[in-house]
């Protein structure tokens, strides 16, 4: 990051929250906002190619917007345009324009029924009109809408369908074709975590229903579109700043939530920016921690998420393709097995990939990698076939409990740890009194020792009731009892 001749970086653009970034034409404009202590008027600019700071010289610098915070902006014709907020006295609902050819504002002239004075709203440039949506004057929220058509500069309140959202501030709005995404914001009482969407070509509104990971309740969050995706980034949910990063899919309203290692992650924060440049980076810039008003950047390169979600994407439908290769006699199988006079086909080639045990049988001169039919006659066919699932795709979707019995010996049988641990999982849940004895007997052979504990502790509490006849043939799991037992009585 480079600074200006004799200036910090903590002067530029100086440590604030409640401000403005807008970039044109590959520059990024920050105007305004608190430091904590007063409110700004500053205007700075950084370059997007040189990543260097700079302060525009105003040529009319006594013509120009006060101080103010929580303002809203939007930029039309490569001009920067802000309007109302608040100057640390007043609430405003005037409407300033800044042009970055010859360094000059204006103060604009509109007509038509103003919106009210307020702060924390948002404006939205969407084909030559600009949506104004919520906002607060310290008294009230407002939920009106209200336009500005840019052909004209002039406001007006148009007639809506649908039920309006919650009046709120501190919301977001997104662009997305002729729809404005609302998420969140406070109502004065709540924090909200709802979505609205606006069709812009109807005026209607309408709440549909979400999927996922919804993020919670969020105000001074900030909401950027990028590609199909709208990425919701920090906020303050009512106990603290979020570092958070939810992702909103607009084809299929499902949310996500990315997660990054924490030294990655900028701290939590509210009433920053974020600007997406054309390199598919997301600038996020300054913001309240709950301590410190802030003046540092962080990138975050949307391009690397892009990247893990079409691999997650392409890992997801390559382990659906190879589940249909399971004992699929279609699918060209080079092996056989006879499992309980029940024939099951297989591919040499992905056994040995997954299984050290299968590699050495087809590798090291064992008749089985001579024989066209292999014989395991001990082993249920639904347990093998679960096995062939679980080396295929690395899970198995349906697990009985008396499958998952059998996968334990089978798993233990041919080195697969990763399966044992899948079945140990599944007996856990299914551990009751009828059950206990028999599952411990299973967990003791196969060495599942979670299992174990879990079935000697479940003894150990329901000993009156557990019919321990059933370990007659396992003396050493009688004794382990007996001495859980005794230990367990002497400690009281």
């Amino acid at each position: 990051m480079k600074y200006p001749t004799g200036l910090t970086a903590d002067q530029v653009p100086g440590p604030r929250a409640a401000h403005s970034c807008n970039i044109i034409n590959h520059k990024m404009y920050c105007f305004g906002g608190w430091n904590g202590t007063t409110g700004l008027a500053d205007l700075c600019c950084l370059d997007l190619d040189t990543f260097e700071w700079s302060i525009p010289i105003i040529n009319n610098p006594t013509i120009a917007p006060s101080a103010r915070n929580n303002h809203a902006t939007f930029t039309y014709n490569d001009r920067l345009y802000i309007h109302g907020g608040h100057d640390g006295q007043r609430w405003l609902n005037d409407l300033w324009c800044y042009d970055p050819l010859d360094n000059t504002w204006t103060l604009v002239n509109v007509s038509g029924d103003l919106p009210s004075a307020r702060a924390c709203h948002t404006t939205t440039l969407l084909n030559r009109k600009v949506y104004l949506l919520g906002g607060y004057n310290g008294k009230q929220c407002f939920n009106d809408l209200d336009i500005l058509d840019l052909e004209t500069w002039s406001w007006i309140k148009p007639r809506i369908s649908g039920i309006p959202p919650q009046a709120r501030n501190a919301q977001t709005v997104t662009k997305v074709s002729n729809r404005l995404f609302l998420f969140g914001g406070h109502s004065g009482a709540k924090h909200l975590r709802d979505l609205h969407i606006f069709d812009t070509t109807t005026y209607t509104w309408s709440q549909p229903d979400v999927k996922g990971h919804i993020p919670p309740g969020l105000r001074g969050h900030t909401a950027s579109l990028i590609g199909s995706k709208i990425f919701i980034f920090a906020g303050y949910d009512g106990r603290g700043r979020s570092s958070e990063l939810y992702l909103l899919d607009v084809d299929t309203l499902i949310w996500s939530h990315p997660t990054f290692s924490n030294e990655s992650t900028p701290v939590g924060r509210q009433r920053h920016t974020a600007c997406v440049t054309d390199k598919k980076q997301l600038l996020v810039l300054g913001g309240f921690d709950g301590t410190n008003w802030r003046s540092d950047i962080h990138i975050l390169d949307v391009s690397k998420l892009e990247e893990n979600e079409i691999t997650t994407h392409s890992v997801g439908h390559l382990l659906r393709d190879f589940s249909t290769l399971v004992n699929n006699t279609e699918s060209f199988p080079d092996v056989t097995f006879m499992v309980q006079d029940t024939p099951i086909v297989a591919h040499k080639g992905i056994l040995c990939a997954r299984s050290q045990h299968f590699r050495a049988m087809f590798t090291s001169g064992y008749k089985e990698s001579s024989l066209s039919i292999i014989h395991y006659p001990d082993w249920s066919k639904f347990a093998f076939l679960a096995m062939l699932e679980f080396l295929y795709t690395g899970s198995v979707k349906e697990l009985s409990p008396q499958t998952a019995i059998d996968i334990m010996g089978l798993s233990d049988h041919f080195g697969l740890e990763n399966l044992r641990s899948l079945a140990s999982t599944t007996l856990m849940h299914s551990i009751d009194i009828s059950t206990v004895c028999e599952l411990l007997i299973s967990a003791h052979r196969s060495g599942a020792t979670e299992l174990k504990v879990a079935c000697l502790e479940f003894i150990l509490k329901y000993h009156t009731t557990v019919d321990l006849s059933i370990l007659k043939s396992e003396p050493e799991l009688l004794l382990e009892v007996a001495q859980n037992s005794f230990r367990s009585r002497s400690s009281l």
